[in-house]
């Protein structure tokens, strides 16, 4: 018997994990049909909370949480030749405000709110066996912080990949039944 249970026909318990290999991610207009077909691996958001401040009282120490920080989400990218990926990416980043500093009146440059647009909504999900979200993660003012090219070897067979670098101010969770986790409401 697995942990996860015997009767795996049963609605209120369908006894699957979550898979890894099961997920979509959109990327502003980067995306197709709701899915990005080349992309190849990403990490889900992950947040930290600062280990904060201590306080000291008579040979006690008292820790407190401190700022609460959500960190990049790494993802790789096939880049393949009709969709060129490097050149979309280049572009996202030129529409964010970079100007090769080519001529001297090349006074524009990168603005968080050109930024966000420029990158479009960013959202992953993880989906079970018939394409349904179990769980989703909207990515909030997001924008691109690095863009690698990969390299080029002449003794491998290996697809070439991008290596994208997604920095955001916070996420929210919706599970497969639409609740969502950390949506402000107000009392």
């Amino acid at each position: 018997m697995t942990f996860w249970g015997t009767d795996l026909g049963s609605p209120a318990f369908n006894g699957e994990p979550k898979r890894k290999y099961k997920f979509t991610m959109q990327i502003g207009d980067l995306t197709e049909d709701g899915v990005l077909w080349y992309l190849k691996t990403t990490n889900k958001p992950e947040v930290e909370v600062s280990s904060g401040t201590e306080h000291k009282y008579l040979g006690h120490t008292f820790k407190f949480p401190g700022v609460v920080t959500w960190n990049t989400i790494e993802s790789t990218l096939v880049d393949p030749i009709t969709e060129n990926a490097a050149r979309k990416l280049l572009q996202k980043l030129r529409n964010s405000g970079y100007v090769f500093p080519e001529a001297p009146g090349a006074l524009e440059t990168i603005s968080k709110n050109k930024a966000v647009e420029a990158l479009g909504p960013v959202v992953i999900n993880q989906i079970d066996s018939d394409g349904n979200p179990v769980e989703t993660w909207t990515l909030h003012n997001p924008f691109i912080s690095k863009i690698g090219f990969g390299d080029l070897d002449y003794g491998s067979e290996d697809l070439s990949e991008i290596s994208l670098s997604i920095t955001y101010d916070w996420a929210t969770f919706s599970d497969g039944e639409g609740n969502e986790i950390f949506k402000y409401t107000t009392v």
